[in-house]
């Protein structure tokens, strides 16, 4: 029994590839088509030769690449591909008339066992694996678009809800439109029994005035001409004996400013693909410059109102 060894890589015409006999895994050959039109061939086809083999060569991993290239057909496929802002000739014939089906391939040699046993692994192998849907959730949203990926905006969208992500695409997507400078912090209330002005009088000098000594019943406080008043002023205070009318006064019923009705807030979420995302966040972006509204929820608004007023002049 031989392990495989590497012979060679060569671009090999289909024609003299066979698939491997008997292969149990069956692919989804269009998806492997728009790949290689949108990605071009990045995996060779992996291909048996050995010293006594005759005829074609047998594909151990790679067959539904080849079907799909075989399904694209020679010659110019007249499909061009979409990159971000660029459009491109297909990955397969490059749009060449002259193209012939060909692969690249690698050729390798080995025995009838080990190539079974390359052809179970190279299927099952993808078969077993799983994914870190985080990741791969993060991976597809850095796309333009999902073209030659097999995934869908379907896909991309369950992986957001299923993740969490979604969550946090809402907070960076409202985030865009709030000012990045914070608020300066507000200045402390005024105690409503303070006052700002220092009593009059001079300023309190000297020892604290006396108090009655224990067991002198009915002693009273001595002071003299060096001494202040026995009552202390405390600065800040209100001590006065008429109520406080100062800043921060409690007014009486039926007095003072109506304060308006509290405003009820509530969320608002929906589900976008990539390109609803872009294009509501460009109207919402567009409606705040032209009008100058201050926030996203009153420029969407704004957007909506101004929908409905067409729609009920029209009707």
């Amino acid at each position: 029994m031989t392990q495989a060894t590497h012979v060679r890589i060569v671009e090999l015409p289909l024609t003299q590839l066979q698939p491997y006999p008997g292969n149990p895994k069956v692919g989804d050959v269009d998806v492997i088509l728009d790949s290689l039109r949108r990605n071009g061939q990045y995996r060779s086809l992996v291909i048996r030769e050995t010293s006594t083999q005759k005829g074609p060569f047998t594909t151990l991993a790679g067959n539904h690449t080849a079907d799909a290239f075989r399904l694209h057909g020679k010659g110019d496929c007249g499909k061009l591909v979409t990159a971000g802002t660029e459009t491109r000739p297909c990955g397969i014939c490059g749009n060449d008339p002259k193209w012939k089906l060909t692969a690249r391939c690698e050729v390798i040699d080995c025995d009838d066992d080990t190539a079974k046993r390359i052809n179970l692994v190279d299927n099952r192998s993808a078969a077993l694996g799983s994914y870190d849907d985080a990741a791969l959730a993060a991976i597809l949203s850095g796309l333009d678009d999902l073209d030659g990926t097999a995934y869908t905006d379907d896909d991309l969208d369950d992986l957001l809800k299923s993740t969490g992500a979604l969550g946090e695409q809402s907070a960076q997507f409202l985030a865009s439109f709030m000012d990045p400078t914070p608020a300066a912090p507000a200045a402390p209330a005024l105690n409503p029994f303070s006052a700002s002005d220092v009593p009059a009088g001079p300023p309190q000098t000297g020892p604290p005035p006396s108090l009655p000594q224990t067991g002198t019943e009915g002693a009273q406080p001595t002071t003299t001409a060096d001494t202040p008043d026995p009552i202390p002023h405390s600065p800040g205070v209100h001590t006065g004996p008429t109520a406080y009318d100062g800043p921060g006064a409690r007014a009486h019923p039926g007095e003072g400013i109506e304060l308006p009705p509290p405003v009820q807030m509530v969320p608002l979420q929906w589900v976008f693909t990539l390109d609803q995302r872009d294009t509501v966040r460009a109207a919402i972006k567009a409606e705040q410059a032209a009008a100058g509204h201050e926030t996203a929820a009153l420029a969407l608004t704004a957007i909506c109102a101004a929908h409905l007023k067409t729609t009920s002049e029209a009707a």
